[in-house]
């Protein structure tokens, strides 16, 4: 589809110009213009002209790159909807993936777990499954948002370990985190911590959560042997990592010796601080932000971007507060720019700092959003992927001419 979208102001992922427009010729940008005339002869200029363009009178509402977002864990739960209740693999992606596009997400990472001794899904060999029916979905007609696959590695888990590097041979990975759940540090502070989310997770008994956990710290120093192997090879094939729930600078320095340049929910705020002396990328949760509290009573979101350390949000277990978080956090500093660059080209450039997904510049696919601003609640009215509309709803105020 050939369309120029005009009328309102645009956020072009760095800069957010008052009153603009944008030009979109088979899927791409051809021109962002910092004028909202729908005078054809301007935008089309030095460029061949596209027929049959189709013309799209925002009357004032905000046009903006699609959502990126690093990691959510919606997948396994809209797997698993209640403990123990599974659904097919299949039909929960093609459900997910229509909710993601109403909530703006153009470029989504699916976080899966890898930890040998787990239960379900995130077992290895169920959660390498996923990986492969991800792909294979992305890759269909039926897909309208873009599918990635982010893979989180359980520090210690041995068949994960020889299961992951099979998935980098295929190609199957886009991204790649390692969490560390070993008691006494990180997410789990204490081993009533540890122990107190086990029982409630996972159908095991006291005694054989504790066994585990002793497991975990016996194993520690072969554990990060490991984790230095994979990130060896994960950064040789130039896939992006994170560190998952560091806690300590200490935990920031070594992750970044061993060449991870990002931390995703930092729990303690010198552990972030650390990260951002560091030149490393901090990413926080926008349920986090939202509520303006960690479900674990740790570090805030709002912290982080007060501080302006914040690069992007991630949408964690929650898709729909990814969108609102950016204006939630544009208000909180008052910087709206700030804000939707949280979650378009933070993230974005982070993954590709030319060509990252979060940006409408030329060349760039042509994922839009147009997005609604007259209530409490921003809302988004029509979402574009390649070009491709792949959401709308009723919007009085607009109106579209051929």
């Amino acid at each position: 589809m050939n369309f120029f979208i005009t009328g309102g102001p645009v956020f072009d992922g760095r800069r957010l110009i008052p009153q603009g427009s944008v030009l979109v010729h088979h899927g791409r940008v051809v021109e962002v213009s910092c004028s909202s005339r729908s005078d054809m002869n301007v935008a089309r200029k030095g460029s061949e002209a596209p027929g049959n363009l189709r013309t799209i009178n925002t009357n004032g509402s905000l046009i903006m790159p699609g959502l990126v977002d690093l990691h959510s864990d919606s997948l396994e739960r809209s797997i698993e909807k209640r403990k123990g209740v599974f659904f097919d693999v299949e039909f929960a992606l093609l459900n997910l993936d229509r909710h993601l596009a109403a909530c703006g997400i153009t470029s989504f990472f699916h976080a899966l777990s890898f930890a040998d001794n787990e239960l379900g899904l995130r077992s290895p060999g169920t959660a390498a499954s996923c990986v492969k029916k991800i792909k294979a979905f992305t890759n269909s007609p039926q897909s309208l948002v873009r599918h990635n696959t982010h893979i989180r590695y359980e520090v210690g888990s041995r068949q994960s370990f020889e299961v992951i590097l099979g998935l980098l041979d295929e190609g199957l990975v886009d991204l790649v985190s390692i969490m560390d759940h070993t008691p006494g540090q990180g997410q789990f502070k204490s081993l009533t911590d540890y122990l107190t989310f086990h029982l409630a997770e996972y159908d095991l008994t006291r005694d054989e959560i504790e066994s585990r956990a002793r497991e975990k710290l016996n194993g520690n120093q072969e554990a990060w042997d490991m984790v230095t192997t994979l990130v060896d090879v994960v950064s040789a094939r130039g896939i992006p990592m994170l560190s998952h729930d560091d806690d300590t600078p200490e935990k920031v320095d070594l992750v970044r010796s061993m060449g991870v340049k990002a931390t995703e929910f930092p729990v303690s705020m010198a552990a972030a601080v650390q990260a951002s002396k560091a030149g490393m990328a901090v990413f926080m949760g926008s349920p986090n932000l939202i509520r303006d509290a960690s479900t674990n009573g740790n570090l805030k979101a709002s912290q982080v971007l007060e501080t302006g350390m914040l690069t992007g949000l991630v949408s964690d277990y929650y898709p729909e507060s990814l969108f609102q978080a950016a204006f939630k956090a544009g208000h909180k500093i008052n910087n709206l720019e700030a804000g939707l660059a949280a979650v378009t080209s933070g993230p974005g450039g982070y993954l590709n700092p030319e060509r990252g997904p979060g940006r409408l510049s030329p060349g760039a696919p042509a994922d839009i959003l147009i997005v609604n601003q007259d209530h409490a609640w921003a809302h988004i009215t029509q979402a574009f992927v390649n070009g491709r509309q792949v959401f709308s709803i009723e919007a009085p105020h607009m109106s579209r001419a051929v």
